[in-house]
């Protein structure tokens, strides 16, 4: 089964979840939930992130974080491992705590952090039994529910020292009595009418945002990454795919000339072939294997187009009118 694709950069921002195994409770009483918040606090000042959201529920947790060292598995790890102890411990049980590995959603902030912020506060309210309230009922109980940062968003007698509050409240006019009050009229619109769910806008299961900023996110931070096996199917479905067509038409403009000359096995153009060749694995392994490329290429082997990559990064090294074309090839294709 694939799982979710990783994707860490300095100051970056996530929605993070944890699920309790089978879906069993992950707090059995106000004791865990604030020996989690402990937890949290201290992870947080260890790995320098920043929280600007959480809600603990019963079974599951909802966290808004922003990573300015871009190390966000090493803090999750921390956080999950070290309360995975201690729940253990105090329970007399054994065994894993969560539904597998933490789930991280990567979110472009300027267009979704508000929406988000809102979507994990009003979780609270979508338990069954509060569900049937009225809307006054449930608007008093999201602004007394304890396990929550959406309180401190509204009055300031509710905060935390660990959460961030400014950015999520620079939309909606400050951290001041107006952008407060909007925060709290914002939140309470999703309990009179079905507000959008970020997560509509969600691509390969792992990002939230535009195309403008999975394409940023493509040449800046996964053009060069080396996804492992179990996460390469959703590394597929986020990047967009460079055809076959697209790389033989840029090589063939840059080199001047004709597509028949890329796929002879004796071309005079051999530097231009082997270019083709290079740029086909390297733009199209995300969604293709190197089997299914060489038989692409006119029925290459894997050792084939290996020998070929090799001798191609050989005369690049002795060749700059050669490593000008060949960079010249990757960056039309890369958009840049």
């Amino acid at each position: 089964m694939a799982r979710p694709l990783r994707i860490e950069y300095h100051g970056a921002w996530y929605h993070v979840t944890s699920r309790g195994n089978e879906r069993n409770s992950i707090f059995k009483d106000d004791t865990d939930r604030e020996k989690f918040l402990v937890i949290l606090k201290d992870s947080l000042e260890k790995y320098l992130v920043q929280l600007h959201g959480y809600v603990l529920m019963d079974n599951h947790f909802h966290l808004i974080l922003h990573t300015p060292a871009g190390n966000l598995n090493r803090f999750a790890q921390r956080l999950n491992t070290t309360y995975t102890v201690y729940y253990n411990r105090r329970h007399n049980r054994a065994g894993h705590l969560y539904q597998g590995r933490y789930k991280a959603i990567l979110i472009e902030k300027d267009s979704y952090l508000l929406a988000l912020s809102r979507y994990i506060h009003l979780n609270p309210v979508k338990v069954k039994k509060i569900r049937k309230l009225s809307v006054s009922e449930q608007r008093e109980y999201l602004q007394k529910y304890r396990w929550s940062s959406n309180p401190g968003y509204g009055l300031l007698r509710y905060r935390n020292d660990f959460v961030c509050y400014r950015n999520v409240l620079e939309y909606t006019g400050g951290d001041n009595t107006y952008g407060r009050k909007r925060y709290r009229e914002y939140v309470e619109e999703g309990l009179i009418r079905d507000v959008e769910s970020p997560f509509k806008d969600m691509k390969g299961q792992v990002v939230i945002g535009g195309s403008g900023f999975i394409d940023w996110l493509y040449k800046k931070v996964l053009k060069n990454a080396k996804p492992d096996k179990a996460e390469q199917s959703k590394s597929r479905e986020l990047i967009k795919e460079i055809t076959q067509e697209v790389i033989r038409d840029t090589v063939c403009n840059v080199f001047e000339i004709e597509s028949a000359e890329l796929l002879k096995r004796r071309s005079a153009f051999r530097e231009a072939r082997m270019v083709y060749i290079d740029l086909c694995c390297k733009h199209r392994l995300y969604h293709k294997s190197l089997g299914e490329i060489g038989h692409e290429l006119g029925g290459l082997t894997v050792g084939g187009m290996s020998q070929a990559r090799k001798r191609l990064k050989e005369k690049i090294r002795k060749d700059d009118s050669l490593m000008f074309l060949y960079n010249q090839c990757d960056k039309m294709l890369s958009g840049e």
